[in-house]
């Protein structure tokens, strides 16, 4: 009997120190953890793109016509500036295309663009009175159909958010047209050099397209377009029209960006 008991405490004791180690073990379990979401890329401007845009025009020329010689009533020549008493259509509607490549540094981001837009940008001035050697009715009209730029760009970017500014050299046709009383009408066309400043800003609404408001100032130099004694033919060496032009135009720009310089 007093075996039988001895054994019984002897299992109850040991059975009460394997509970405080079954107990440690249940607490030492790995408790699993549900997996992090990786946190999404950064976007980045690095990249080149192409687009379209589209907008308004403003334009002001001035100039003068240089009469070089007329015998004997005018030897010298004269220069005689064109009237404020003009008419032609000052404004237009503009649209074309642009492509360029820029690369993102901190927040910084420089790039490089070149573009060329379609415009119908007119001014005509006419002699109300006669101005020797020209009558009444006799005009001149300076036309722009079409302008392209090269420029550089520096923008500051705010996630898909980006403000620049712009500037380079410009180019613009200008075509001069006399339309003398009781002559045929003579054309010149010449390309004009100049330079355009501006700003703008852009949003990335998707990876690979971004939309943005842009204006530039232009101003290109004055340039001369020569008229020959067919004429007038009284001037012995013709005429020269002097122009100068001067834009201001604002655009809504679409772009679509190409990833050549790996993910986003």
């Amino acid at each position: 009997m007093k075996r039988a008991t001895t054994l019984s405490i002897g299992a109850l004791a040991l059975g009460a120190m394997t509970l405080p180690a079954s107990a440690a073990d249940l607490g030492a379990r790995p408790i699993t953890k549900a997996p992090v979401a990786a946190p999404p890329p950064i976007f980045s401007w690095t990249g080149c793109y192409i687009g379209g845009n589209l907008g308004g025009k403003w334009g002001d020329f001035s100039g003068d016509v240089n009469v070089t010689s007329v015998p004997v009533v005018l030897p010298n020549g004269a220069v005689i500036a064109f009237s404020d008493n003009n008419n032609g259509n000052n404004g237009s509607f503009m649209g074309g295309g642009q492509i360029g490549c820029q690369w993102q540094v901190g927040n910084w981001v420089w790039g490089i663009e070149g573009d060329g837009d379609a415009t119908n940008l007119k001014r005509d001035f006419v002699f109300l009175n006669d101005v020797f050697p020209f009558v009444a009715g006799d005009a001149f009209r300076f036309e722009n159909n079409w302008q392209a730029s090269v420029r550089g760009r520096l923008g500051y970017a705010f996630d898909r958010w980006m403000v620049y500014a712009t500037g380079g050299v410009a180019f613009a046709n200008l075509e001069a047209t006399a339309a003398l009383v009781g002559l045929p009408i003579f054309q010149v066309d010449k390309t004009l050099t100049g330079w355009t400043i501006g700003g703008g800003f852009e949003y990335a609404f998707t990876n690979n397209f971004s939309l943005g408001v842009e204006y530039r100032f232009s101003k290109f130099d004055t340039d001369q377009f020569g008229f020959g004694p067919t004429v007038l033919p009284l001037a012995i060496n013709g005429f020269i029209a002097n122009s100068d032009l001067e834009t201001h135009e604002v655009t809504a720009r679409l772009n679509y960006r190409f990833n050549l310089f790996g993910p986003y």
